[in-house]
Parts: structure tokens; C-alpha cells; sequence
């Protein structure tokens, strides 16, 4: 995806176009994410570390005016920690076999952005509990792309 443009990670919510914007996960300490395969948006939830989180997706949702509809989203948490040095995507609600299809698209989105490695942890995907995605992409697209 040669020509998307950098994007600064800030602290408060974002909504970035994957299709036209990259980010560098390893900026990221602890948020919320939202991602609709389809459209290529990604909302980020306020930056929230050693604090109580105020809200819920819907609320993030909601604020961002993403547009589209809330349940196209699949969400979850991303971030960096001690436990986590390449980085930790948590799905929650996890994604089940029905969702595989958008979960995998998911995945593939992560897997293009800055600071995703092979190491980056994927939990709450399928019947995986933990798993790196390198492991989970490397059967069909022989690595990251």
C-alpha cells in the first residue's frame, strides 16, 4: 500500500483511513480500537494508561462520528507493555468463526501498519486464545506483506 501517508499518534480519539493513512502501533500504551473491514476505518479510543477508563466503544463510536454502523466494527484493545514489547492486539468481544472472513481482514490491516512485527501478540481471535500473527498469517500470505 505504497503512498498512504504518515499519521502522528495522538493521545485523544482518532479516526484513521487505513486505506489512505498509516500509524506506528508501538506508539500506542493502551486504547480502544473499532476497525470495519469494509470501509477501512479505524477509531482509536482515548490513550488510557495507569487510569480508569471513562466510556465504552459505543461512546468512542458515537464521538467519533465514523459513520456506518457500530456492530460492522470489530473492537478491542491494542498496545504496548512490559508483557507486550512488540505490541499486544486483544479482541474483545473475541471473534468468533463466524466473523473468521472480517477477523482475518483485521488482522491483515494490522499487520500493514508500522510496528507490527511477526512478535505483535493476537489474543481473542477464533479458538486462539494467544497467539502471535505471524504464526496466524504466515500459512496463507507467507508472512507480512
Amino acid at each position: 500500500m505504497a503512498g498512504r501517508t504518515k499519521r502522528q499518534v495522538g493521545k485523544s480519539l482518532m479516526v484513521v483511513d487505513t486505506k489512505r493513512e498509516i500509524i506506528d502501533i508501538l506508539q500506542i500504551t493502551n486504547r480502544r480500537f473499532m476497525y470495519d473491514p469494509q470501509t477501512g476505518i479505524l477509531i482509536l479510543g482515548d490513550e488510557a494508561y495507569g487510569q480508569s477508563i471513562a466510556g465504552s466503544h459505543a461512546q468512542e463510536f458515537y464521538d467519533s462520528q465514523a459513520g456506518g454502523r457500530f456492530d460492522d466494527y470489530l473492537r478491542g484493545w491494542i498496545g504496548t507493555s512490559k508483557s507486550y514489547p512488540c505490541g499486544v492486539i486483544h479482541f474483545a468481544p473475541a471473534v468468533v468463526m463466524e466473523q473468521f472472513d472480517r477477523g482475518f481482514d483485521t488482522l491483515q490491516m494490522f499487520a500493514r501498519l508500522e510496528g507490527t512485527g511477526d512478535d505483535t501478540v493476537i489474543r481473542g481471535f477464533c479458538r486462539l486464545w494467544e497467539e502471535r500473527i505471524g504464526a496466524i498469517l504466515s500459512a496463507s500470505l507467507g508472512g507480512k506483506d
